[in-house]
């Protein structure tokens, strides 16, 4: 209950209630409830997903009856593509792993070049006003020359683009909890660690947010360029089938009280 609190909380104030939410929740007990009788090797029909979703047997009967899909992670977002690719690959970074301040067009390295590298269906000009509106790249002023382009934040966190940031929201502690739960489970360990710090004034509380928020922002850039490279030299294979989410997070708050 402890876990549900903050994400209820969140609900509510996006004006979604107890009834609004339960409905969506049905879906995803059934759905795990199938994938956990697979992965016994149990028999799947309609009567052992009920016994053990608790759900009744009419509702499973119908949502079986509708084929309905289970639910998936969606890949990232072109614009959210762009951002991590000029931020890691080292052909759009400098000697010393920063991003480059990149024309708009033109001679490689290129805002065009990177955002085609990307996705060919959509024009580079729409990705950049994406990319622009979302507040993490900017114009730079070169008086008589070609348009150049920066990245003006340290991490995707847009501002103004909703979706983004709810798709950000689901996926990142989806997978964060999804590894909790497999190390509680007993299968093959996960990293998932933390060191806590209480008793501390404000000024040293924001002290080690600072200093985490350097070190995400060194191992972003050294594990967006390790992937980038095998992505690279696993494309198209066969086998090629798994994914990786790599995270860090550090909140401040007062102290908890038992």
């Amino acid at each position: 209950m402890r876990l549900a609190g903050p994400l209820v909380e969140f609900l509510l104030n996006e004006g979604v209630s107890y009834t609004r939410f339960a409905n969506a929740l049905k879906t995803v007990f059934l759905e795990s409830a199938e994938s956990v009788l697979n992965a016994q090797e149990a028999k799947v029909n309609d009567s052992s997903i009920s016994t053990l979703s608790g759900i009744h047997r009419k509702d499973v009967r119908a949502w079986r009856a509708a084929g309905q899909p289970p639910l998936r992670s969606k890949n990232l977002s072109p614009a959210m593509e762009v951002y991590t690719r000029w931020a890691s690959d080292p052909a759009y970074c400098d000697a010393r792993g920063k991003p480059r301040m990149l024309q708009r067009t033109g001679e490689s390295p290129s805002f065009e070049e990177l955002a085609y590298s990307v996705s060919k269906d959509v024009h580079h000009h729409a990705l950049l006003q994406e990319l622009l509106r979302l507040g993490v790249v900017r114009r730079v002023e070169t008086p008589g020359k070609d348009e150049k382009l920066a990245l003006c934040a340290d991490a995707f966190v847009p501002t103004d683009g909703r979706a983004e940031m709810l798709q950000l929201f689901s996926d990142n502690v989806g997978d964060h909890i999804a590894t909790a739960v497999n190390n509680l489970t007993g299968r093959d360990p996960m990293l998932e660690q933390a060191v806590y710090a209480d008793g501390l004034r404000p000024a040293s509380a924001e002290a080690l947010r600072a200093l985490a928020r350097e070190i995400w922002l060194k191992s972003f850039r050294e594990f967006a360029r390790e992937a980038t490279k095998l992505y690279r030299r696993d494309e198209g294979l066969p086998d090629a089938d798994q994914r990786v989410r790599f995270g860090m997070y550090c909140y401040r708050g007062p102290a908890t009280k038992d």
